[in-house]
């Protein structure tokens, strides 16, 4: 298993973070480098709900497996290579006075055999990587939100 861990402070409230990150299918209006985000189930948030994404040419689904509104969002991703058991994602959001600290955690499984631990360890360096500007997005997002309030 890798861990990939980002964190940050904002000077946003953490509802206002909360409404960014919730509103699931809209990743890509606030992410450049999501080039297409949708909802695939007909619920949009909560556990179970299902968002496609698009990095370019790859394509994954995000299936919610932690909701707990203004606290965690939690995911895992599907349909990536099979050197990869699982990867989930999980967003912790903690308030403190008029900012929020925003956690993304990423962990990548790799699968059984030896080659493709290492395989996966470079994929979680790059999942790792896309999560980090991810993260940086979503800064930008909410404090522009909530400079406006």
């Amino acid at each position: 298993m890798t861990e990939v861990l980002h964190s940050r402070s904002l000077a946003a409230p953490i509802d206002v973070v909360w409404s960014v990150l919730a509103d699931f299918p809209r990743l890509a209006e606030w992410a450049p480098m999501i080039t297409h985000s949708s909802a695939m189930t007909q619920n949009r948030e909560g556990v179970g709900a299902v968002r496609r994404v698009a990095i370019g040419r790859t394509i994954v689904l995000e299936r919610i497996t932690e909701w707990e509104p203004g606290k965690v969002l939690a995911y895992e991703l599907e349909g990536l290579p099979q050197i990869i058991a699982s990867v989930s994602n999980r967003w912790v959001l903690v308030a403190d006075a008029a900012s929020t600290t925003v956690s993304l955690t990423t962990i990548v499984e790799p699968g059984p055999r030896p080659p493709m631990k290492a395989a996966a360890a470079v994929a979680a360096r790059r999942i790792g990587a896309t999560n980090k500007s991810l993260l940086d997005c979503l800064v930008i997002e909410a404090e522009k939100i909530g400079a406006t309030r």
